[in-house]
């Protein structure tokens, strides 16, 4: 039972992680991970930024918080506003476990919360 609800964990946190990323892609845009933060062998912060003619643009930042036994407590995610030049933030999934169920919560921009899957 513990092994079907890390895989779903990993897929859910899989799928968060494309959806990010595929919303920061443009078809022209070649994408490079840059910046990685990395803490005691988890990523804590990834951004990703646009390469054309040479030069990088930053398109989005991933933040992760980890429990102290290593699983993936919440990950933020973040655009770039060039205008104000800052990171805006877009969504946010947490993840909370109990010995036998975790909950996957959702909260986008307007601090709108849901619960995406819950496990008993």
């Amino acid at each position: 039972m513990k092994t079907v609800s890390i895989k779903a964990i990993m897929s859910i946190f899989a799928l968060a992680s494309m959806i990010t990323f595929a919303n920061a892609a443009n078809s022209n845009d070649k994408h490079v991970y840059n910046n990685d933060v990395v803490e005691n062998g988890k990523i804590v912060v990834r951004e990703v930024c646009s390469e054309e003619n040479g030069l990088l643009t930053l398109k989005s930042r991933s933040e992760m918080e980890y429990t102290d036994n290593g699983r993936l407590a919440v990950k933020r995610d973040f655009s770039w506003n060039a205008e104000s030049s800052s990171w805006v933030f877009v969504r946010s999934v947490s993840y909370s476990y109990s010995e036998d169920s975790y909950t996957i919560t959702y909260t986008d921009a307007k601090g709108n919360t849901s619960i995406l899957l819950q496990s008993k």
